[in-house]
Parts: C-alpha cells; sequence; structure tokens
C-alpha cells in the first residue's frame, strides 16, 4: 500500500510539474510572437517615416531648382554661355565661356551662401545638353567640362524630355539626394538651354529623421558602386568587411551593428525586415531596408545601390520579455510548491483521501486553465477578444464559411479622432472611451458574433451568416447607437464617433485579405469625413 502510494504521489508530481513547465513555455511563446510582432510594425512606421523625409527633402531640393532656374539673370548667361561654349569647340569652352561662367557664379553665389546655410543645399550644378556635360559647379567652381553621360542619367533624361526629376544619384564627389530641372531660354520659355541641379546630401535627411523618430539612422552604400562612380576614395571609413561604404551615419555604434553581420546575414530587401541583434553594448532592433538609385526606380531593377539601417535600444524589451518569463516560472514553482504540499498531506490521511484530493486538484487545475485562457483571449480593458485570438476565430470561421457555403462579412471600425482624445482629454478618458466602445460592441452583438481589439483604437466585429448588404445594416446601427451612447467627458458632451469598413469574405481570398481588404475600406471612411460605414468595392456610403 505505501509502495502503491509513493508511486501515485511521484506520478502525480510529474504530472504537474510538466504542466507547469508547459505553462511557462507557452507563456514565453507568446511573449516572444507579440514582441516580435511589435518590432516589425515598428520597423514599417520607420520606413514610412523614411520615405517621407525622403520625398519632403527631394521636393525642397526640386523646388529651389525650380527658384534658380527661373531667374532672368542665370537663364541669359546660361544661354550666352551654351553659344559661346558651341562657338568655341564644346568641353569647357574658351575665354568666352570662361567669363560668362564667373559672371554665372557671380549672380548665383550669394543666394548659392543661403541655401547652403540655411537649406543644407550641398550643390549647385549647371549642365549642358545635349546628355551631360559640366558647364559650372558652383559648390566646385575649378572643375567644369567633363562628360557625365554614363553616370548623371537624370541629367541626360531632363535634357532629353524637359521633364523635371527627382532621385538618388552617385555624383563624383558624393552620392546625393537631388532635384533637376531644364533651363529654359529667356526668348523663348519653351527653348531648353541646359538642366540646373541642386542636390543635398543624406547627412542632413538622416541627422533630423533620427531625432524625429528617436533612433539611429545610417545609409550604406555598395563599395563597387562607390568605386564606379567617384573621381577618389572618399575620406569617410570605408567597410571592407561588409562590402559597403558608410555614406552618412548618426551614431558610431553603427561599427559595432556591422562587426556583428556574417556570412548568413540576408541582403536587405526593398521592403525591408527588422530583427533584434546582441552586442556588447547591449540589445538592439534592426530594421533595414534595400534603395534604389533613380536608374534603378526608373527601370525598375531588382538590384540596390545600398540599404538604410535604423537602429534602437531594445534593452527594455528584452528585460520585459525576461522578467514575465522569470515571473512564469515563479509563479509556476509556487503553484507546484502549494500542490505538492497538499498532496502530501492528503497523502498521509488514506488513499481514499489522497484519490479524492487528486481528482479536486485535477478539477481545480481545469478551472485554473480555463481561467488562464480566457484572460490570454480577452482584452483586460475593453473585455472583448484579444487581437491574436480574433484572428485565430477568424480563420476558422472562414473556414467554416467556405465549406458551408455560408455568408460572413468582417467589420473593421476605428473610433475618430482618437488621439485628439487622448491628447485633450488624458489617456484616463481614452481609456474609458475604448472601455465603453467594447462594451457597446458586445451588448449590441449577436452571442455568436465575433467582437474584437485589433489596435489601439480598431475593433473588428465577425458576422457570420450574414451577407454585406445585411451587414451594412448592422454596423449603421452600430454606428448610430455609438454615437447616441457615447460622449466626451466635457461641457458640450461631444459624441464620439466611429468610422467602419466592411469587407464580405469569399472563399477564394484568404482571411488575411479579408482584413486588408476591409481595413481599405475603413482607410476610405476615413478620408471621407470619418462618422460613416463604408463597403469595400463598389463603395456604398453613409453619414
Amino acid at each position: 500500500m505505501f509502495a502503491n502510494r509513493r508511486s501515485l504521489f511521484l506520478l502525480l508530481s510529474v504530472l504537474i510539474f510538466l504542466t507547469d513547465a508547459l505553462f511557462v513555455v507557452l507563456n514565453y511563446q507568446s511573449d516572444r510572437q507579440t514582441l516580435n510582432q511589435t518590432l516589425a510594425d515598428e520597423g514599417k512606421a520607420l520606413h514610412k517615416s523614411y520615405q517621407v523625409a525622403l520625398s519632403m527633402t527631394l521636393t525642397n531640393m526640386q523646388q529651389i531648382a525650380t527658384f534658380v532656374a527661373g531667374d532672368p539673370r542665370v537663364q541669359t548667361l546660361f544661354e550666352q554661355a551654351v553659344d559661346a561654349v558651341e562657338q568655341e569647340g564644346g568641353g569647357p569652352g574658351g575665354p568666352k565661356a570662361a567669363r560668362l561662367r564667373d559672371e554665372l557664379y557671380e549672380v548665383v553665389a550669394p543666394g548659392w551662401q543661403k541655401m547652403t546655410a540655411e537649406y543644407q543645399v550641398r550643390q549647385l550644378h549647371f549642365h549642358l545638353g545635349p546628355g551631360s556635360t559640366s558647364f559650372l559647379r558652383v559648390h566646385k567652381p575649378e572643375k567644369f567640362g567633363d562628360n557625365m553621360d554614363d553616370l548623371r542619367h537624370m541629367v541626360v533624361d531632363v535634357n532629353r524630355d524637359r521633364q523635371p526629376r527627382t532621385g538618388l544619384e552617385l555624383g563624383r564627389v558624393y552620392a546625393g539626394l537631388r532635384g533637376i530641372v531644364p533651363v529654359f531660354s529667356p526668348a523663348s520659355p519653351r527653348e531648353p538651354i541646359g538642366a540646373l541641379e541642386v542636390g543635398t546630401s543624406y547627412g542632413t535627411l538622416i541627422d533630423s529623421l533620427s531625432q524625429s523618430i528617436g533612433a539611429q539612422v545610417a545609409v550604406l552604400l555598395k563599395e563597387q558602386r562607390v568605386e564606379e562612380a567617384t573621381w577618389q576614395r572618399p575620406n569617410e571609413s570605408l567597410m571592407t568587411d561588409c562590402g559597403c561604404f558608410i555614406e552618412a551615419t548618426s551614431s558610431s555604434s553603427l561599427i559595432e551593428l556591422l562587426s556583428l553581420e556574417d556570412e548568413s546575414h540576408q541582403p536587405a530587401s526593398f521592403e525591408g525586415r527588422t530583427y533584434l541583434v546582441e552586442a556588447e553594448s547591449g540589445h538592439y532592433a534592426v530594421s533595414e531596408f534595400a534603395i534604389r538609385d533613380y536608374v534603378g526606380q526608373r527601370d525598375g531593377s531588382a538590384d540596390s545601390v545600398g540599404r538604410v539601417v535604423i537602429w534602437w535600444s531594445a534593452d527594455d524589451l528584452i528585460a520585459g520579455l525576461e522578467a514575465s518569463t522569470w515571473r512564469n516560472v515563479v509563479y509556476g514553482l509556487i503553484g507546484f510548491v502549494l500542490i505538492e504540499v497538499v498532496l502530501f498531506g492528503a497523502m498521509r490521511l488514506t488513499l481514499r483521501g489522497l484519490e479524492g484530493e487528486v481528482v479536486r486538484r485535477t478539477r481545480e487545475i481545469h478551472d485554473l486553465n480555463d481561467r488562464l485562457k480566457k484572460i490570454a483571449h480577452h482584452d483586460f480593458l475593453t473585455g472583448v477578444y484579444t487581437r491574436r485570438y480574433l484572428i485565430e476565430r477568424l480563420q476558422q470561421e472562414c473556414n467554416r464559411a467556405s465549406r458551408e457555403q455560408t455568408p460572413l462579412t468582417l467589420l473593421m471600425l476605428d473610433i475618430d479622432y482618437f488621439k485628439m482624445i487622448n491628447d485633450t482629454y488624458g489617456h484616463p478618458a481614452g481609456d474609458q472611451v475604448l472601455a465603453d466602445m467594447g462594451a457597446q460592441l458586445l451588448d449590441n452583438c449577436r452571442d455568436y458574433d465575433l467582437v474584437g481589439r485589433y489596435g489601439g483604437e480598431e475593433f473588428c466585429v465577425v458576422l457570420p451568416g450574414l451577407e454585406v448588404a445585411e451587414a451594412f445594416k448592422v454596423a449603421e446601427a452600430l454606428r448610430l447607437r455609438i454615437q447616441r451612447s457615447l460622449a466626451l467627458p466635457d461641457k458640450a458632451g461631444k459624441p464620439v464617433t466611429v468610422s467602419i469598413g466592411l469587407a464580405e469574405y469569399d472563399p477564394e481570398q484568404s482571411y488575411q485579405q479579408l482584413i486588408k481588404t476591409a481595413d481599405q475600406a475603413l482607410y476610405r471612411a476615413k478620408e471621407n469625413g470619418r462618422n460613416r460605414s463604408i463597403i469595400s468595392e463598389p463603395l456604398v456610403t453613409s453619414g
């Protein structure tokens, strides 16, 4: 009997320990997946911030070039210079071209000083056509007359079709973000006489971008492309180990990151990727994406000229993950010890008592797992499903709809001006709006509808069995009820409104495509004035 009790006790102890261990492992995997998703979302946001900053910089360069090229004095002198070069045999021209070059320099030099000081312009360059022959580098006036048809493709194209262009191109001295416009004759506004180029470096762009996003930024160009383009090796450090040239960086810690790359490092794609690295100075999240120069963009080339690397400290994220893991381990050990003590005490009474205790404890474990599952599946603030569980259930419902050939519609809701609510009334007020929104959705949906929180102020409602026309009525009823029921915490009691995008499931599409379609409809609802419901194409609007 004693041997049987001991064997049973050991068996139950092992099972309880394995259950606790599984609990810790599953929670760790869930936390890790959440961390990876957070990094991926942050990487996409940073990529978009870079694109916006780049677009603004290129636009500024083109606007400055347009302003200078429109000056009648510049047009007159440049036209005379073009004629002089042609009369004096082309290339750098002769004495008359040199005199006109000096006069043109004197005209633009005052403005050039202002451009460099206020707009961080590094290049002002007059080009002769056809093709690209340098007439005057205001930033380097001693260098002129060289033909760059095989290097300055933007200039060649502008001189060919008279259309302004912007983009990245490697130059004789540095890689530039350039805006190039045609220069027209003052006597014949439609007659081009050459091209004017205004450019800046990546350094200014990444410094301002780094400050605005709170992360470090660097631009790396391929070593071979730099060698082919420049007159001489630039002064900055060339990283031969990575086969790249550091065009610009906001922090010297880039060197440490590059030293961690090995042969297994995958080249950055144009879509980008975000990952974690561990260095001696700590953990970093690194987001990188490839970049094309002007020719690559023009021709749709799959080859990149280099990459942008954005990195920031991930020590807090890793510390949070480790703390959560250790917390689960401690909870598991405490639970294990408590159960062991109770189990041991029960076995000292009678075998019958032991059997009863085992049954009771097993039931408690199941109840605890059920409660943990509920906690894991429901958003703490709003009471609706979490994003992870919602997507899991949405995939199941899509499979069922496809299998049973029944309709299914997805609603994507977003609280209008939610950032303004947080900024104006504070985050506690914003949290209350989110909690009230979750309660309204749960109270006004069917028991078998799925309601979940997809993002910060975004909610999803899955309506099984409803075609999009019927779901549209449900969406409108929800929208109007929310508008009537929820109000901001001010004296005016302004109503809280939502925008809703609807998409009906097509068995030929995946659940990810369904979410994307509904999100696009929501985006159109926002664009069309908010506080309305819009069905994915063909559009149906209200509000």
